[in-house]
């Protein structure tokens, strides 16, 4: 059989997922903007607990003064977490 004699079924698995409505977008813009003063203070009380061990207990987790001055620079709303997991797995390998 020729392929481009083969029927295409419409319940094909490579049909696309429906587009978000404007409504769904507009929601999930609402949501995102509501939700980021939650999001920065969540990041900075991280942050701040981090900065409030000592240089024995930042070490003892594989970390250094310095990734916590480097997460300043980084946006107030993002997680620090992926940012330091990185940094501490870079120090692994070079050791």
């Amino acid at each position: 059989m020729n392929m481009a004699t083969v029927p295409c079924s419409k319940s094909s698995s490579y049909a696309r997922a429906p587009r978000p409505s404007f409504i769904e977008k507009a929601t999930t813009l609402v949501a995102r903007v509501a939700l980021w003063p939650v999001h920065v203070i969540e990041a900075r009380r991280t942050l701040a607990q981090l900065g409030a061990l000592s240089d024995y207990e930042l070490r003892d987790v594989g970390l250094t003064r310095q990734d916590l001055a480097d997460l300043t620079a980084r946006p107030l709303d993002e997680d620090p977490t992926p940012h330091l997991n990185r940094a501490r797995l870079s120090r692994i390998r070079k050791a």
